[in-house]
């Protein structure tokens, strides 16, 4: 029987046969310029993702090994909270904050680059209060199956002391029950989950079991395909800013996994570093600083880093600050050619139009290309989607271009990249309301 994660690789392999030809077919006979990325990016109209009625909002996109495009996103719950059970609010950053909605996590795919999407398929078995924005569910694949991790808020509803949840495929069109990855209870949030080259899955988190001296941890696990434990919870880092997301990378088949991380010292400041593991993950090697920005801030500013690696073993990083000042505040990439041993000086991708704090991402392509895309406000003090390209010399930078057109603001975009498939997906929210939106390119290979 066919279901939303199963798809005959025999019409798959058809369809890339034929995708073969025409490209064949059609090939300019000079090679590719890869330093070539003066021009716009050519997108396609908008798609929606979700129920609208029920204001769908924090995307994620990462393609299948089949080819498939999948997303996975939050939207409100048909149930409300039982009664006498709400979340008490807490205090965090600029003050106090409502009770969390009972939220669903969603997962749909596409098999015609964003186009038509499946009927999602809801991921949490039981009525949650499912986490968003920067702390929103992630999706990985190991042994052609969906594997999905997200954070909950904690028996008392307090969000900064929570729970990370997951689940996967279980090869019938539904999810298995939700389990709790971290051993210590209301401890832990922004998780991550990516499949190793070895085929299993690697899970990490922000968690604050141990609040002194250094109040916040990263913490690992390792998982099998079929969701069973190879490991216990196990500490890799400390001193973390307490609400930016991670980012991982691998190399060597997985020897070699690069994490990226915001952390905070006794002074405030929070710079962004890059943790390195040459053992697969077990252990890693003292933090190295990816850029000194100084900013220096009170509270978390919810606005993490982002980190690629290409086919010449480069890695590549963005990241949002507000720098030392106003006039150093913006969106900034840098390179590490040696490793992770040293980061060049930052470039600034795009000032800061006002004092927001602003959320970047990043791709890298087969061509070693790297793809940006952010959030800034417009001529119309309107939050919206930017984006540009820096082709392989590390040097040419494309023009600046919007690519959103929101009504109110549009916020926290991610993308996705296969052979020349760009995919980039963000939230809209007008007052109350918010919607996923998804915009596709074709990127030459």
């Amino acid at each position: 029987m066919s279901t939303p994660f199963t798809r005959s690789f025999a019409a798959i392999a058809v369809h890339l046969s034929l995708c073969l030809v025409l490209a064949a077919c059609s090939a300019n006979l000079r090679p590719p310029d890869n330093n070539r990325a003066s021009a716009p990016l050519s997108f396609g109209p908008e798609q929606r993702l979700g129920d609208n009625e029920k204001n769908p909002s924090t995307p994620f996109l990462r393609y299948s090994p089949d080819g498939r495009l999948f997303a996975v996103w939050t939207e409100d719950h048909d149930t409300p909270w039982p009664q006498g059970s709400q979340p008490a609010m807490h205090q965090h950053g600029s003050g106090d904050r409502a009770p969390s909605p009972m939220r669903n996590a969603l997962l749909g795919w596409s098999a015609d680059g964003g186009k038509t999407w499946s009927s999602p398929w809801r991921v949490n078995s039981g009525v949650e209060a499912v986490q968003g924005e920067e702390n929103g569910p992630k999706v990985a694949f190991a042994d052609n199956k969906a594997y999905v991790v997200w954070s909950i808020p904690g028996e008392k509803g307090d969000k900064t002391r929570a729970n990370i949840r997951f689940a996967m495929d279980d090869g019938k069109g539904h999810f298995t029950a939700a389990q709790t990855l971290n051993e210590v209870k209301d401890a832990a949030r922004f998780p991550i989950i990516e499949n190793t080259p070895d085929g299993n899955l690697l899970a990490a988190w922000i968690d604050r079991r141990i609040d002194n001296p250094k109040p916040r941890q990263l913490y690992l696990m390792r998982l099998s395909p079929d969701g069973k434990s190879l490991t216990k919870n196990y500490q890799v880092g400390e001193g973390l800013c307490e609400c930016c997301k991670l980012g991982i990378a691998f190399a060597d088949g997985g020897k070699t996994v690069y994490m990226v991380d915001r952390e905070v010292d006794g002074n405030k400041i929070r710079n962004h570093v890059l943790r390195k593991s040459t053992d697969g993950a077990s252990s890693f090697g003292a933090p190295v600083e990816i850029s000194n920005d100084g900013w220096q801030v009170p509270s978390c500013p919810h606005s993490g880093p982002t980190i690629g690696r290409d086919s010449r073993g480069q890695l590549h990083v963005s990241w949002f600050t507000l720098g030392r000042s106003e006039q150093e505040a913006g969106i900034y990439y840098s390179v590490s050619k040696d490793d992770g041993k040293s980061f060049a000086p930052r470039q600034l991708v795009q000032a800061n139009t006002a004092p927001e704090t602003l959320y970047a991402t990043l791709a890298v392509g087969n061509d070693d290309r790297v793809y940006l895309a952010w959030s800034n406000l417009d001529r119309d003090n309107k939050a919206q989607i930017f984006m540009r390209t820096l082709a392989a010399d590390g040097r040419t930078w494309s023009p600046i271009q919007q690519i959103s057109r929101a009504k109110g603001n549009a916020g926290r975009p991610v993308l996705a990249l296969m052979k020349n498939q760009l995919q980039v997906a963000w939230t809209e929210t007008d007052g109350e309301d918010s919607r996923v939106v998804l915009r596709s390119a074709t990127v030459d290979k």
